[in-house]
């Protein structure tokens, strides 16, 4: 009787981690920000992070198509350093590349890999936008927005430094070239890191895409995450969308899986932001 009890025990967290796993979510918010130009309104930006190369087997491109974004912002760590497996992120790649025009910025995960130069000739390849410590505009008739991205603060660390190192000078740095000959009103960054927003909000970014927290990659109903890299036990900034001063974020839960194999009360989370002006 009691060897029963395992056994059904022991199947039924198969399949909740399974299910935990693999069903992905889909989070929508609606952005309001009257300095967003009329031409914008309603535009769709889909938020993907820390896909690190799981297989969906088609699935998530399925749910992407369903969104029918604008863009696609990629807010790194596509790839494992742990696991790389090439073949399946160029395969993503290739079949999104075909719904939207996709941007992305480095995670830790790229800049800490021995295959990131490979990585970088893949999105090249797909014409996947690398924004690493770049500014560009986004123009739709006759009107524009600023997207911005930083390069991970990883690719100056190493694998034993780099979840305790202060990155808050680094990003300041950036920002401040970056965002020094702006010409536009209202402007997007892209950055692999939610713990900086008090950095972000010193330079009146107006929205931010981030992710790296893995929503807390285990999850206490109520409670929320339960340990974030760089930001340790309970981080306040693990997912969803938070405002300071001028400068809203919007924290992707993210994909896949790294070092912890478990998503538990967290499933994979694509997010959907629409744009308004009023």
């Amino acid at each position: 009787m009691k060897v029963k009890y395992i056994i059904s025990f022991i199947l039924s967290a198969a399949i909740f981690l399974y299910w935990q796993n693999n069903d992905i979510v889909i989070t929508r918010y609606n952005y309001k920000n009257e300095k967003l130009p009329d031409k914008f309104k309603g535009y769709k930006i889909l938020h993907i992070s820390d896909f690190h190369n799981k297989n969906f087997h088609g699935r998530l491109i399925g749910k992407i198509k369903e969104m029918k974004p604008d863009i696609i912002v990629i807010t790194g760590d596509l790839i494992d350093r742990r696991k790389t497996n090439l073949e399946i992120v160029t395969n993503f790649i290739k079949e999104l590349v075909k719904i939207a025009p996709a941007y992305y910025v480095s995670g830790n995960h790229e800049q800490l890999s021995v295959h990131y130069g490979k990585f970088k000739e893949i999105l090249n390849n797909f014409n996947v936008i690398n924004l690493d410590d770049i500014y560009t505009r986004i123009d739709r008739e006759g009107r524009s927005i600023g997207l911005i991205g930083i390069a991970d603060p990883a690719i100056n660390a190493n694998e034993k430094t780099y979840l305790f190192e202060n990155n808050e000078g680094y990003v300041r740095n950036k920002l401040h070239h970056l965002t020094k000959n702006l010409k536009t009103d209202f402007n997007i960054l892209l950055s692999h890191r939610p713990e900086l927003l008090n950095v972000y909000k010193e330079f009146k970014i107006d929205l931010v895409f981030s992710g790296h927290a893995h929503g807390g990659q285990i999850r206490i109903p109520l409670i929320g995450g339960i340990l974030s890299p760089n930001q340790g036990f309970f981080p306040r900034f693990a997912e969803g969308i938070h405002k300071e001063g001028s400068t809203s974020i919007v924290i992707s839960r993210g994909l896949g899986n790294s070092l912890f194999p478990f998503r538990i009360f967290n499933r994979p989370d694509l997010v959907v932001v629409t744009l308004n002006n009023s």
